[in-house]
Formats: structure tokens, C-alpha cells, sequence
């Protein structure tokens, strides 16, 4: 692949509440519920940030923001994405909302958007089909208490996007469905799960390094075959995880 990078520009707000309709190997996708029943959607808010001095002024207010929503259950899991030379550039956050709309407004309502200190985000809903429950919560910064312990676990995301030649998705989607299936059983990968519109997806990798996180990916059969069409690869640095959210949405 020529581009290694995702770049959205502007305020940009995508996603679909289209489901997954190519998907094979006898699983299917599912609804999951938030505590109550109430039927639930995941999506994905992923932040560019603009003005570092006001994400500063508005840190602890964010902070508290995303503790409120963890203990309504509407967010799964979150923290800041780094650039290469680990500082803090944008947010990966995974909301449970009953609609787009209602994933929306808490996106809107963050406090570093209302501090409009972003460049961009982007909302997608997304169905989770893998997920390492156990690699997600050591990896919680929120909860560790090492400090600067190089011991900490690094997760790096890998947000894509597919191109559109849904024939060559469909055939080489159960080898990238090993694929990922052989890296969780490895306990190298967090999560992993296409977005609804089947128009890109999101794969969190457990790596010492960049390059470790990077030739996972390349190895992946999606990368292999040309499936991806541009991707986005940083550190995902997670400061909050409510596991009871993170249920998978194929069933066997």
C-alpha cells in the first residue's frame, strides 16, 4: 500500500446505521443491549485535535465527562491516540448509544468540543466481532500504578478503510476473520470489528513498538490482498474501560 495514513479533514462526521450485510462463515451480526435491555449500537468517535492550549484548559473537565459516561454505560472504552513521538494528537473513544443521532450529541457535548479545540472527528458506527477483555483492562492507564513502568502494555489502533470492490471483500473476509482470529488467541489483538456500513474497520493490536503493531498489519490478508485502501496506524493510550459494554455483536 502507498498511503499508511488516514487524514480527515475539517469537522467531519461519517458513519451509517447500515448493517452488515456480507457477513459470512454462519455468524451474524447482533444488536447488543445496555443494562436495562434497552437496545444498543456501538460507534466510534475518533478525534483530531486542533488547538493543544485549550485540550490543556479542558482536560479535567473532559476527564470527568468520560467517567460520567462510563458509569451511564454509554462509553465502552476511551483514551488519547500519540503520534510517534508519543505526544497527545487526537481521541479514540467507543460509545453504546440507541442511535447515530444520540452518539452525536455525545460527541458534541464533550468538553473539548465545546471548547472547540478539535480539528475533526468522525463518528462510525461499528460492530465489535473480537475483543481480549483481559489485554484491554491491563492495559488501562486509568488503573495503573507503575508509573513510568516500561512493563506497561501499548496498544496501537489501526483505523481503516476498505476499498470499494465488495467482491474482493467478501472472498478474502474469512482469511482476514482467521487472521484476526489467530492474533487474539496470540494476545496480540484488543479488538477488532468492521464498521456497520462494511466501509472501513477498526483493529486494536498489543505490540512492544510501531513497527511490531505495523507488520501485523501488513500481514493481515486485508492488507495482503488490497482490500485496505488507506489507514491510519497510532498509539491508543486507554484511560477508562466499562467491560460490561464490550459484548460482541456476531454470534457462531
Amino acid at each position: 500500500m502507498d498511503r499508511r495514513n488516514f487524514i480527515v479533514g475539517g469537522v467531519t462526521i461519517a458513519g451509517s446505521l447500515l448493517v452488515d450485510s456480507s457477513v459470512q462463515h454462519a455468524q451474524t451480526a447482533r444488536p447488543s443491549s445496555q443494562p436495562g435491555g434497552t437496545p444498543s449500537m456501538k460507534f466510534i468517535n475518533f478525534v483530531k485535535y486542533r488547538d493543544l492550549d485549550k485540550i490543556a484548559a479542558a482536560r479535567t473537565a473532559h476527564f470527568a465527562y468520560a467517567d460520567r459516561l462510563r458509569e451511564q454505560g454509554l462509553l465502552a472504552v476511551g483514551g488519547p491516540l500519540l503520534d510517534d513521538q508519543g505526544r497527545r494528537i487526537g481521541l479514540l473513544f467507543i460509545y453504546t448509544a440507541v442511535s447515530r443521532d444520540a452518539a452525536l450529541t455525545l460527541a458534541r457535548e464533550d468538553p473539548f468540543t465545546l471548547a472547540n479545540a478539535l480539528r475533526s472527528f468522525e463518528i462510525t458506527e461499528w460492530r465489535l466481532r473480537g475483543v481480549d477483555l483481559d489485554l484491554l483492562t491491563n492495559a488501562n492507564r486509568a488503573a495503573d500504578h507503575n508509573g513510568g513502568d516500561e512493563s506497561q502494555i501499548r496498544l496501537f489502533a489501526n483505523y481503516a478503510k476498505y476499498r470499494a470492490d465488495e467482491s474482493r471483500l467478501a472472498t478474502v473476509r474469512p482469511a482476514h476473520w482467521d487472521y484476526d482470529r489467530a492474533l487474539e488467541s496470540a494476545g496480540k489483538m484488543a479488538l477488532a470489528g468492521p464498521f456497520a456500513d462494511d466501509h472501513g474497520g477498526l483493529f486494536v493490536y498489543k505490540a512492544v513498538r510501531k513497527e511490531e503493531a505495523l507488520s501485523y498489519l501488513e500481514q493481515d490478508p486485508f492488507a495482503v490482498q488490497g482490500v485496505l485502501a488507506e489507514f491510519e496506524l497510532l498509539e491508543w493510550v486507554i484511560e477508562g474501560v466499562n467491560s460490561d459494554l464490550l459484548t460482541r455483536d456476531f454470534r457462531s
